[in-house]
């Protein structure tokens, strides 16, 4: 791409912000669809060679082999259903927070959370460049107002946090770092790759590429077809060959033999001096399956390989042969802790740092709901003894007091996170001569608020106050009835 042609290409990218178009993007606009075909048409004469690490046309390989492989897809989709079906909180001022629950619920378009964080996901999982957020915006260097998934595959690192997208057009648009977001899994050190990734898809190649293999021949043997090979015929011509089997076809169409192909008869000359006419046919394949070979431990290594590269416990997607016993108690909870973390986890991660650190205003925290109820129950039973250790110190043990004062428990279980931290402060009581003595002034905290995914409002601070007046009250009577 020449100089001049890349200064037209940041030209229209600026226009269309200045036509108040949050992406740029031709997706969303009115596109031909002859230009899409033309151009999604090139993946489509890829061969089955796997590109090297770096080659653009690596990740449309990746992206269309993992799809032939049931296994591989099925820990794709145990994987992106896992984040997409993720609760999350929004935690900031309520106009800010009200306003980005909206722009998130509204990601892609107006296609929603889900779609776009399944797509970005499968990107992570299935392409080294990994997943592409555009930050759609009104006009440059504005807010933004919109988020949207960019097609991994059209994506190009370029270097110095700037990447060339590839529209359907088949124009290079180039787009600024601070128009769009990126994360992808196993960054490459090597400063040539300009931080290409190393995905799931490209750590379990080789093992898909030998079960795909498998497949292939199974489906060979159980569709009658003839293995790659050499074929011998000795006793008739090719030509005698030849008649044979259009014979054989002609009363396989005529009898409706469709599933069940029947019989190919080779008759020779019984009559032929020397045992000439006796027929026989030699197949010798160019690839068979060794001997005592063993399909279900194979394909059980290879979940086990898919579990590896992917960095979850095998039983998300795949369960082994126990011999007719399912896995104990112990094992499933053993799992469920183990999918919280590895390669789950740092998708969680990379995307709540890209969020809060790339995309939201500073005082906007986003993060992801990974709680279950027993968890929550663990948490509260831990929460009430803390509170209840707290309170035992803060009681009076004489006229001087307790071991600690009411602030001082305070900010202990902020320290414990049982109390958010703007209770390690004391509110300052500010009096006028229009007020009521005693009322405060309406401090900034009054007005945060955290809203779940859901829509359900989990707190402000009037909710937070309720939660732990009780103990503050309790606290306050007992200094009380000590001074009394």
């Amino acid at each position: 791409m020449g100089v001049r042609e890349s200064v037209r290409n940041w030209l229209l990218a600026d226009k269309s912000k200045e036509a108040g178009q949050l992406s740029v993007q031709s997706r969303f606009t009115n596109e031909s669809a002859d230009q899409q075909i033309s151009f999604v048409s090139m993946f489509n004469r890829l061969g089955d060679s796997a590109p090297s690490l770096g080659d653009p046309a690596r990740d449309p390989y990746l992206r269309k082999i993992w799809k032939k492989e049931p296994i591989c897809a099925g820990a794709v989709y145990s994987v992106v259903s896992k984040l997409r079906t993720l609760g999350w909180t929004l935690e900031g001022g309520r106009n800010q927070v009200k306003q980005w629950t909206n722009i998130l619920h509204e990601a892609e378009d107006g296609a929603g959370w889900g779609v776009f964080i399944s797509k970005l996901v499968e990107d992570y999982l299935t392409t080294d460049s990994g997943a592409f957020i555009e930050l759609g915006k009104k006009f440059k260097n504005g807010p933004v107002r919109g988020l949207f998934y960019i097609d991994a595959v059209r994506c190009r690192l370029i270097g110095a946090g700037h990447m060339v997208y590839k529209d359907s057009t088949g124009i290079d648009i180039p787009i600024k770092p601070e128009d769009f977001a990126h994360f992808n899994s196993l960054p490459s050190p090597d400063q040539d790759l300009f931080g290409m990734g190393f995905c799931f898809v490209s750590r379990a190649l080789k093992a898909v590429k030998l079960l795909l293999a498998l497949h292939q021949y199974e489906s060979e043997k159980l569709e009658n077809l003839p293995p790659e090979g050499i074929a011998t015929v000795t006793g008739l011509t090719i030509k005698q060959v030849q008649k044979a089997f259009d014979l054989y076809k002609a009363k396989r169409q005529s009898r409706d033999q469709l599933t069940f192909p029947g019989i190919l008869w080779l008759v020779g000359n019984p009559m032929a001096p020397g045992g000439a006419g006796q027929v026989s046919v030699n197949l010798t394949a160019f690839s068979t399956l060794p001997e005592q070979f063993d399909r279900q431990g194979l394909i059980e290594t290879y979940a086990k390989t898919l579990a590896a590269c992917i960095g979850t416990d095998v039983g998300e997607f795949w369960q082994p042969e126990r011999g007719g016993f399912g896995p104990s108690k112990g094992e499933v909870t053993v799992q469920h802790a183990k999918a919280r973390g590895k390669g789950v986890g740092e998708i969680i991660s990379s995307l709540e740092r890209i969020l809060n650190w790339e995309i939201l205003p500073e005082n906007i925290t986003f993060a992801f709901d990974q709680q279950d109820d027993e968890e929550d129950l663990r948490r509260a039973e831990i929460q009430h003894q803390e509170i209840t250790n707290v309170k035992e110190m803060a009681e009076p043990l004489s006229e001087e007091g307790g071991i600690i004062t009411i602030q001082e428990a305070r900010e202990l279980l902020v320290t414990k996170q049982v109390l958010p931290e703007d209770y390690a402060y004391q509110k300052e009581t500010v009096t006028t001569d229009t007020e009521p003595e005693g009322q405060t002034e309406k401090s900034w905290e009054e007005d945060r608020i955290r809203i779940h995914s859901s829509g359900r409002v989990l707190w402000t601070p009037t909710h937070r106050k309720q939660d732990v007046s009780q103990l503050l009250r309790d606290l306050k009577q007992y200094k009380r009835e000590l001074t009394n």
